[in-house]
């Protein structure tokens, strides 16, 4: 398939066709914001969090949603041919759920245009987390416990309480916990305190995780990077606790595109493996890929963590062989033990 123009008709399977939205979009050079006011224009209802949602995902969207879709990109004349490619991918594999927030986590969901906004959520603070004596061994525990309910919490939520979720989080709810057994988990281990705060490269402590954008040039939307300190802000970084499950969102406010929430980037994603701020309205307790546990590092002076992924339990490091320079990525990695996978995480006045 070509990338210059996206032919959905030479779709092989319900990913290349979400491939071939994804191209759109980016050919139409439009924020999700001005897709739905695009869609209103002419008499469709597509709200950004649904399209967001289609275009992160690998199953069919509805019909109607593609429809609406690519009249709100200015291809109305050819939304029968999308239709017809979408309906020949659907009669040919199992039917899935189509708008439903999914684990896989793979495209973005913020623009990195000034035009995009996230709604504002303030996020209430939650309770100081407890030190325990021996840390390396409880917080071993309560991360393999921490990633085994998160692997099960998709089969208990059915896709119907998925959209109720979403739904509520487009009308400026906070994100609930999906499962009593992800709400369950021990909040014994001896993390940082929630609230504005700043993470640090053990290596490098005089630069702060903050916005940046990819230094190899393939994604135009901000990704998490190293910059100097005095540089770092905005956005202002927060630790916000997600339930009582010992793990936190990592939230970013920004004075123009408004709060989200640190996502790492699955496979098959152009910058795979970084991570990026989703809209707050799309951070969700279902979402694993959002999650972040901190392990504290032994021998250290208190504020010395190694950053897991809830989702797949991989580490954060920074992007390159012992790179300590400013505007080098932050990348999920293979937990090495290393010192390069260490961070200092402090408040922040």
């Amino acid at each position: 398939m070509g990338r210059e123009h996206p032919l959905p008709q030479e779709a092989r399977s319900a990913s290349e066709f979400v491939a071939c939205m994804r191209r759109l979009k980016e050919q139409a050079g439009l924020t999700y914001r001005q897709l739905e006011a695009n869609a209103e224009r002419c008499g469709d209802v597509l709200a950004r969090s649904t399209v967001a949602d289609a275009l992160r995902r690998d199953s069919l969207p509805r019909a109607e949603v593609v429809a609406a879709f690519v009249r709100a990109c200015g291809r109305g004349e050819e939304a029968a041919t999308w239709l017809q490619a979408r309906d020949r991918l659907a009669a040919a594999e199992p039917p899935r759920a189509a708008d439903g927030p999914t684990p896989a986590d793979e495209a973005p969901a913020l623009d990195g245009t000034p035009e995009h906004s996230a709604r504002s959520t303030a996020a209430a603070a939650p309770p100081v987390v407890s030190p325990v004596r021996n840390r390396r061994a409880l917080a071993a525990t309560a991360t393999a416990t921490l990633l085994l309910a998160a692997v099960g919490s998709w089969a208990l939520l059915p896709g119907e309480d998925r959209d109720r979720d979403a739904a509520a989080r487009g009308a400026g709810a906070a994100p609930r916990l999906a499962s009593s057994s992800a709400s369950a988990l021990t909040t014994g281990v001896d993390g940082p305190a929630p609230g504005r705060s700043r993470i640090r490269p053990a290596l490098a402590p005089t630069l702060c995780v903050t916005e940046g954008h990819d230094r190899k040039g393939r994604y135009r939307s901000q990704v998490a990077v190293q910059r100097p300190c005095a540089d770092a802000t905005p956005p202002d970084l927060s630790l916000v606790s997600v339930g009582n499950t010992g793990s936190y969102y990592i939230q970013w406010r920004h004075p123009v595109y408004g709060d989200g929430c640190l996502t790492a980037l699955g496979s098959g994603h152009v910058v795979e493996g970084l991570l990026e701020p989703w809209p707050w309205e799309s951070c969700s307790a279902d979402r694993t890929s959002q999650h972040f546990f901190f392990e504290p590092v032994d021998g250290s002076d208190g504020n010395s963590y190694r950053i897991h992924v809830v989702q797949n339990g991989m580490c954060l490091g920074v992007n390159g062989v012992d790179d300590r320079s400013a505007g080098a990525e932050i990348a999920q990695q293979r937990c090495t033990g290393s010192r390069d996978q260490e961070f200092l995480v402090d408040a922040a006045g």
